[in-house]
């Protein structure tokens, strides 16, 4: 049921009151919604604000625009609305222990399936890797060990050639960025420096070709940051 709108910013609670009635199926893919001065009186706010609604709506593709016909709900305006939560969860800190996990649930199989498939230039770039992110850990430059851990472990997701995993990986990258650097903050330099060694044995793992232990010992790597989440990982 639409209701009389209140926030400062009309159009956004305009907005989500129709991607709600489209998630309800009150107003069905492909179906042609009502005029702006039918809705103005609905919602009772200016057309200005729905035009604006509209034209928000228009840019995230849930609505169509049909010249000489209308506005329509976008055949595929579910998908859309589910692209878009998807994209404020990442950024929303509230998810923050729920994106780890799924860094968690991600990392630990890639390693084992990288370590069957790497080749010497995979192994030699995971090596730099970790070379460049000891040296600036000895500078204490905790800016670039952060930047080079995290190349590390993206490598690993990219070295699956999977654009779909890939993309999903990047799009946690900032979060993941912000967490290490919280890890480096809140723990001993001996914690960090056996943190950090996980990297060279995951490495000799990878130049093993032993996918088992490739697995175990991220397993292990990633337990250290998600000791205190909301699942014991022991």
């Amino acid at each position: 049921m639409l209701v009389p709108v209140q926030k400062k910013r009309v159009f956004e609670d305009i907005s989500a009151q129709i991607i709600n009635q489209i998630e309800d199926g009150n107003w069905k893919e492909g179906e042609q919604i009502k005029g702006e001065l039918e809705l103005s009186k609905l919602f009772q706010v200016s057309r200005g604000s729905i035009r604006e609604a509209i034209k928000s709506l228009q840019i995230m593709g849930i609505l169509v625009a049909v010249s000489g016909q209308g506005t329509f709900v976008a055949e595929n305006a579910l998908q859309k609305i589910k692209d878009s939560r998807f994209v404020d969860m990442i950024s929303d800190g509230k998810y923050r222990d729920e994106v780890l996990e799924c860094r968690y649930m991600i990392e630990p199989q890639a390693a084992f399936v990288a370590a069957k498939i790497c080749t010497e230039q995979d192994i030699a770039y995971l090596q730099n890797c970790y070379d460049t992110m000891m040296a600036y850990a000895d500078a204490d430059d905790v800016k670039n060990v952060n930047c080079w851990g995290q190349c590390f472990h993206t490598y690993i997701i990219e070295m699956m050639k999977n654009k779909v995993l890939s993309a999903i990986y990047k799009s946690i990258e900032q979060r993941l960025l912000d967490e290490r650097k919280e890890f480096m903050l809140g723990n001993e330099k001996q914690e960090l420096l056996m943190y950090h060694h996980e990297h060279l044995e995951i490495i000799d793992a990878f130049r093993k070709h032993d996918a088992v232990l490739a697995r175990k010992i991220m397993d292990q790597h990633l337990g250290r940051q998600m000791h205190w989440k909301r699942f014991s990982l022991e």
